[in-house]
């Protein structure tokens, strides 16, 4: 047993012992966050930029959102039949949802009716078609009308079909009515519907885990059944799922590698203790105070937090290696060297608190106190710890020492030179993006294709594009939307556009009304006489037929959307800003629409807005940032390694830098498009390959020093190299990027130690001496 470098005085003993208050204020704080139930936030758009753009488009987004956010779809239908499921199965599974309590209201199963709501206004209310037609053609309808079976006619309130003119061209769709409720049907399949909206957040676990049980159970009570889901909720669980089972899987895969490795090189479980403790202490130093900080954590932080051992174990190594391997030696001229490690390192990671994006400043937020918790553990704790030895750990010591570059073995570094310009001209070449926000979508693909085959029966497309319309007044801004919809329509004619939809078309402005009016008006005049005539009927009942004619009131948005039929165009209509505005929601576009919609977008009274295209943007903008931000760290490294090292420096940046531009030119010639993540992996590589950098500058002939770069390469591959395996896009990203980088920096920190003749009889004998170790510390990395 050793006590070398235990630190002495009372000073010492009084920070440990604040240390170790402080920790248990955290695990206190800890224990409240998850007694009281604090939020896991499982949405991937929280590592996404907030609102930039203004109130407008922050009013649409969140009408959008607050609208559909809670709301989810099933469609149920049999297998063995084409007919619909039966009326009793669908009800079995409205009455469990119910019964679930976590649904605040299920949609009704008998039709809107809004007839009942427009009824008062039929006559400003005028199709297109019937518009154009002339008083013939309106006697042969109310003609038709009148003695076609099935037809219920009103000849004293509607002898035309005014109002069932206007609902079937307003509000056809593929959804029918029948006994047991709303079903859509398609050649080979009828599917009932239900519709509901959820009591609380679709983020909410509890929430999502009664609605999985409800619809396991249900699967598995009735086997014959198809059923599709369509939901944010689906996706948010899926989401929960796929990050707790990845903390489960690669975080403990991460843990037990680490433990089999360190049990191989140290063979004593005090001294594995001692490497974990930092570990430990730096998660709930994190843990509790990121969440506190932000009022709740991500689960992909979470994730990206179970790998922090990777980092948080390195400064352990470095002690732990020096003081088994070099006894004697003065921890006095070790602190520098991993001050400076923790410095460099929260320098590569703290720029992520620079960008808009709230999920990255968690992160960074994140990793940063865990690295300051873990340094803390080491320079307070492990030196008071004892330490047993083995002579297993020399041993591998002694045999990685050998991994350096001999004397006469200098043609390494030129041919390094060649690999790393090649390298270097293929990222400044060949290197490409990608930042579309589709490629992080964590789904899995059975269910995003469950979506959209629910969209597509449905006729509703994803309302991530839209355009927003302001005016003067409410019915100013009712007339612009009818302005829009001529060259909308005629881009959704040609086939440009699938489909688009605005309050206009369910409330014409005034002056369409007025219009519609005065065309009724004259059709009156010019058909009722004739249809009265050939029905056989009295041409007395026309002053009576026309008195519903001279007070028609006007049909106001404000009426509309207070009805049960004008539920779904709520989000439509956006209320409460200095001038009214509204959204036109758009379908799939091609090129073409997409190039019609960005030109009416010139106009000041129109934004148009592809949510996942601008956010596309955003991300490309902020790995542009980021870029920067990070040349910018470089840039001050570079100054500080060169007071420090002088002309040395080159040693402490060869494997960080030299493994980014390795990553980066496999990258560019394997035609990879670097994300966001690929970014945010290349700022881990350059934080463990500085910790390589420095302490191979700084204790060049050291074994224990090499044993520990070694050590903390290995542990990161498998606490970030794991992470390739990920399903999670973001987090495979990432952890490819590590993968790579991480071994490129391990092959590349022999050649930043030098070589020596000496190096071999030094290693052999177990220890550097004492005077050598002062000389190569004072001197910066001395190479030979």
């Amino acid at each position: 047993m050793s006590l070398g470098g235990t630190d002495s005085g009372r000073g010492a003993l009084l920070a440990s012992r604040g240390w170790g208050l402080v920790l248990l204020a955290c695990i206190v704080l800890l224990a409240m966050q998850v007694l009281r139930g604090a939020p896991l936030d499982t949405r991937i758009t929280a590592l996404l930029p907030e609102h930039q753009q203004g109130e407008l488009i922050a009013r649409a987004d969140d009408s959008l959102a607050s609208t559909f956010e809670r709301r989810f779809l099933l469609l149920v239908a049999s297998d063995a039949t084409p007919h619909a499921a039966p009326v009793e199965a669908v009800n079995e599974l409205r009455q469990a949802l119910t019964a679930s309590g976590i649904i605040a209201s299920l949609d009704s199963q008998s039709p809107p009716r809004p007839d009942q709501t427009l009824a008062p206004y039929r006559y400003r209310l005028l199709t297109d078609s019937l518009a154009r037609q002339d008083a013939e053609a309106w006697r042969q309808r109310g003609l038709s009308r009148l003695f076609a079976p099935g037809v219920d006619a009103d000849l004293e309130r509607d002898p035309f079909g005014l109002l069932d003119g206007w609902l079937e061209a307003r509000f056809q769709g593929p959804v029918s009515w029948h006994p047991g409720g709303p079903g859509v049907a398609t050649d080979k399949t009828e599917w009932s519907l239900i519709g509901a909206t959820l009591a609380a957040s679709p983020y909410d676990m509890a929430l999502q885990q009664e609605l999985s049980a409800v619809l396991e159970r249900f699967g598995q009570a009735h086997p014959e059944l198809t059923l599709l889901r369509a939901g944010l909720v689906f996706h948010a669980a899926a989401g929960a799922r796929q990050a707790s089972h990845e903390i489960a899987t690669i975080g403990l895969g991460s843990l037990f590698g680490i433990l089999a490795l360190l049990a191989l090189v140290f063979r004593r479980p005090l001294v594995i203790a001692t490497l974990l403790l930092p570990v430990a202490t730096g998660l709930v130093f994190a843990s509790a105070l990121t969440w506190l900080i932000f009022g709740s954590l991500n689960l992909i932080t979470l994730a990206f937090g179970a790998s922090l051992i990777g980092l948080s174990v390195d400064y352990a190594l470095h002690l732990q290696c020096t003081r088994q391997l070099n006894p004697g030696r003065s921890l006095r001229l070790f602190w520098p060297g991993l001050a400076l490690g923790l410095a460099s390192s929260l320098c590569a990671y703290l720029v992520q608190l620079a960008t808009p994006l709230p999920g990255l400043r968690q992160m960074a937020t994140f990793t940063a106190l865990g690295l300051i918790g873990a340094w803390l553990s080491v320079r307070l704790w492990l030196p008071r710890l004892p330490l047993y030895h083995h002579p297993a750990t020399a041993t591998i010591a002694r045999w990685l020492d050998r991994l350096r570059v001999g004397r006469g073995q200098r043609w390494v570094y030129p041919a390094l030179a060649l690999v790393l310009a090649v390298a270097a001209v293929l990222a400044l070449t060949g290197s490409t993006t990608s930042h579309d926000l589709r490629q992080l979508n964590p789904s899995p693909a059975a269910l995003i294709a469950e979506q959209q085959r629910v969209q597509t029966l449905l006729e509703r497309p994803a309302n991530f594009r839209y355009l927003i319309v302001s005016g003067e007044t409410p019915d100013a801004l009712l007339k612009r939307l009818e302005q829009l919809d001529e060259p909308l329509s005629r881009l959704e004619r040609e086939g440009h556009l699938s489909s688009h939809r605005h309050l206009a078309q369910a409330v014409p402005s005034m002056q369409t009304q007025e219009h519609n009016l005065e065309r009724v008006r004259e059709r009156y005049a010019a058909a009722l006489p004739e249809l009265l005539t050939a029905a056989g009927l009295p041409s007395t009942l026309i002053p009576r037929l026309e008195d519903p004619l001279h007070e028609v009131p006007y049909l106001s948005p404000q009426t509309w959307l207070s009805s049960r039929a004008g539920e779904a165009d709520r989000a439509l209509w956006l209320d409460g800003l200095e001038r009214p505005a509204a959204l036109i929601t758009i379908g799939e576009v091609d090129a073409t629409a997409s190039k019609a919609l960005t030109q009416l977008a010139e106009s000041p009274d129109v934004i148009y807005r592809d949510r996942v295209a601008a956010l596309s943007q955003q991300l490309a903008l902020l790995s542009e940032e980021l870029v920067r931000w990070l040349a910018l760290a470089l840039a001050l490294l570079v100054v500080v390694f060169g007071l420090r090292y002088r002309r040395h420096a080159w040693r402490v940046l060869l494997p960080p830098v030299g493994a980014v531009i390795i990553t980066l030119g496999l990258y560019a010639l394997s035609h990879t498009g670097l994300t966001l993540f690929h970014l945010l992996g290349l700022l881990l590589v350059l934080g463990i390959g500085l910790d390589a950098g420095i302490f191979s500058t700084e204790h060049p002939q050291d074994p224990g020093a090499w044993l520990a770069i070694s050590l903390s390469c290995a542990s990161s591959l498998l606490a970030f190299g794991l992470l390739a395996f990920s399903a999670t896009p973001a987090l495979h990203f990432l952890g490819q990027t590590c993968l790579i980088g991480l071994v490129a920096t391990w092959c590349l920190a022999p050649l930043a130690r030098g070589a020596t003749e000496r190096a071999g009889v030094a290693a052999h004998r177990g220890v550097a001496g004492s005077d050598t170790q002062e000389l190569e510390s004072s001197s910066h990395g001395r190479s030979t």
